[in-house]
């Protein structure tokens, strides 16, 4: 049994850093957390650690939450304030509903990846979980057309009353913000998204950065462009979001090393946005 734990370890390790980072790396109080999915099952794992210290010492732990496999694969939409996790659960199963897909869940509850449950365990606990609250923007724009073309969203959290979220069909563009009670949106602006984007905070004001690497400030009273640009498709590289400095960076996947400190990897190879 020893044989086989240390075993199951050693795959799962190499094969979770062969995975790409979903959308961005996330640094609060001294510690980073970033997210890998299941190739096979889309199940999501948090991998969590010192700042300081290399991505390969982070700890696995398992998340009930994922991601579809349909094409257009849009990332796993999840964001982290403080101690509480936010996730967009959008696994394709007969059992899920996504219009009760957003949960919301304590770090301190996730336990690390290993032979006491399985996979189909969190899939099925990914289901169950009570929504942190139903999924209105999908809901609207599902009833305003049953056609999903150029279908991306994201979602962010100011604090533990301030939810947002961003979501694109059909060449429509939709900005939702959830206060812990009701969800309110601005105009349906039409602006053509093509790829995926992603949402991102800083200092209360909310951004959404498209795939070809420009960036908006988004609230729900409208969008406006920023002259910030990342220099590169976010399908090369993810967001590293330093929560204790106030600043935000875009790496390069092939720039990622598992055996440098992140912070010091960073400053090397990251690029600066704010």
């Amino acid at each position: 049994m020893k044989t086989f734990f240390v075993s199951f370890l050693i795959v799962l390790g190499s094969t979770l850093f062969a995975q790409n980072i979903e959308r961005k790396i996330i640094i609060e109080n001294g510690n980073f957390y970033f997210t890998t999915i299941d190739a096979e099952f889309q199940i999501g794992t948090m991998n969590t650690g010192k700042a300081a210290e290399a991505i390969k010492t982070a700890k696995k732990l398992a998340l009930p939450a994922g991601r579809n496999y349909s094409e257009p694969v849009n990332p796993f939409s999840w964001d982290i304030v403080d101690t509480s996790v936010y996730a967009i659960n959008f696994l394709m199963h007969s059992q899920n509903d996504r219009n009760e897909a957003i949960k919301r869940f304590n770090v301190a509850s996730l336990k690390e990846w290993g032979p006491a449950f399985t996979t189909m365990d969190m899939i099925m606990k990914s289901i169950d979980l009570t929504p942190y609250t139903y999924n209105d923007p999908y809901l609207f724009i599902t009833r305003r057309s049953n056609v999903l073309s150029n279908f991306y969203y994201d979602a962010v959290a100011l604090n533990d009353s301030s939810y947002t979220m961003a979501i694109s069909n059909n060449g429509e563009l939709s900005i939702w913000n959830y206060n812990g009670k009701i969800w309110k949106h601005g105009e349906v602006q039409k602006f053509h998204v093509d790829d995926y984007f992603s949402l991102f905070t800083l200092n209360k004001k909310t951004y959404m950065i498209l795939n070809s690497g420009v960036i908006y400030e988004i609230s729900t009273s409208g969008i406006s462009s920023v002259s910030k640009d990342c220099g590169s498709s976010l399908t090369n590289g993810f967001l590293v979001l330093n929560k204790d400095e106030k600043t935000v960076w875009f790496m390069k996947n092939n720039d990622l090393n598992q055996h440098t400190g992140l912070l010091e990897l960073v400053k090397k190879k990251a690029v600066r946005i704010f």
